[in-house]
């Protein structure tokens, strides 16, 4: 059997950095306003076969928080959760009126229309934010952006210990294959 000892351990390493790392994104990007998400963060080895490392979040709005473009219209599944949460009655009729609504209709060419207000390019959002720090600041992309700075990083710190742990695997190999007896 294969077992990754000392990869594990530098997995449960690098796991700690990268759940530090991604929580000082979410800060750089101003993304901190309940620290919700950023507490969410939680990192797991799975250690069945091939190890893994999965750094997850409990909260369902990080997807929206990483990349904007996913948050722009809700499926009718959360119309409806949230029409239930706040008693609002009408069923699914009422959800797929909202929903029409939130998608700006079925019809080409029409703006968006959110209260009183009309939109250009068919979004509810206004198309440009100044912030305090400049529009420089990142604002999306900040789990990919977190992956592809530390990834040399990750790949030195895991080298050192995935070498170790195949050579072990190899003199265990070796030395079983020495114990036949000669005459």
């Amino acid at each position: 059997m294969i077992k990754f000892k000392k990869t594990n351990r530098a997995l449960t390493e690098v796991g700690k950095t990268l759940r530090v790392k991604l929580q000082d994104e979410l800060k750089f990007q101003k993304h901190n306003a309940t620290g919700r998400l950023s507490s969410s963060l939680k990192y797991n080895v799975i250690k069945r076969g091939m190890s893994v490392l999965n750094i997850t979040s409990s909260v369902s709005y990080w997807r929206a928080v990483n990349n904007p473009k996913f948050a722009k219209i809700p499926n009718l599944n959360t119309i409806v959760r949230w029409m239930g949460q706040r008693s609002i009655k009408g069923g699914i009729n009422s959800a797929i009126a909202i929903l029409n609504r939130l998608s700006n209709g079925k019809k080409e060419g029409q703006k968006a229309n959110y209260g009183n207000k009309t939109y250009p390019n068919n979004i509810m959002r206004q198309p440009y934010i100044t912030y305090e720090a400049g529009n420089r600041v990142r604002r999306t992309n900040f789990a990919g952006y977190v992956a592809n700075k530390f990834s040399k990083q990750v790949a030195i710190k895991l080298a050192p210990s995935i070498g170790e742990d195949v050579a072990s695997m190899i003199r265990e190999k070796i030395k079983n294959n020495t114990k036949a007896k000669v005459s």
